[in-house]
């Protein structure tokens, strides 16, 4: 058995910040990893259809309150961003770089790109934020910006979208464990009991 939990998220998804900040604990404990998978929900919307919580009747509203105070219960801080959705192409592709090059640092990369918009209210579809997270974490600021120019992370990132349709993905954020889909934060419950005693 392969004990990995594939994490596939947007950085502009809520629930996948609160989600990020709680998966490691709970793989850890359990022996487990986490393979962070960052992917485009745009590209996932356009290919099957819908959008945005936000854009929602009725939901809309509700989701936001309820991004607050869902982060709340598990003792996070997240305040709405005043630009939402936003671009996420250059924080994913660079997610992708770190993945390949800096592989131990991609967790706190993620964290830290989801804190600068959910906490900082900070623009991560610029470069320059991008370089800050990738600084804060000890790598080369300049070097993770420049990802989102190379040729190389462009495929990647093409091909991150696609395993995302590959595994049905439709919302974020989206567990796989050995071929077993779930999504939602609100799911990691079951997650959790799911990598500590077996399937149910």
């Amino acid at each position: 058995m392969n004990k990995q939990i594939d994490l596939y998220f947007d950085f502009t998804s809520p629930y996948s910040y609160i989600a990020a900040e709680r998966i490691e604990a709970i793989a850890q404990t359990a022996g487990w990893s986490v393979n962070y998978s960052p992917t485009l929900l745009g590209f996932i919307f356009k290919e099957i259809g819908g959008g945005p919580l936000t854009t929602m009747p009725r939901k809309g509203d509700y989701s936001i309150n309820d991004f607050s105070r869902t982060a709340r219960f598990h003792g996070l801080t997240l305040s709405f961003p005043k630009k939402f959705p936003v671009n996420t192409v250059a924080a994913a592709r660079t997610a992708l770089w770190v993945k390949a090059e800096h592989p131990q640092q991609l967790g706190d990369f993620v964290r830290a790109v989801f804190r600068a918009y959910f906490v900082g209210g900070e623009d991560i579809s610029e470069a320059a934020t991008i370089a800050k997270c990738a600084a804060g974490v000890g790598l080369d600021g300049a070097a993770a910006a420049a990802a989102n120019d190379d040729p190389r992370w462009k495929d990647a990132m093409r091909a991150a979208v696609a395993a995302s349709n590959d595994v049905k993905m439709f919302g974020a954020p989206y567990f796989v464990i050995n071929g077993e889909a779930f999504w939602g934060n609100d799911r990691l419950d079951q997650v959790e009991r799911w990598i500590t005693t077996g399937p149910f």
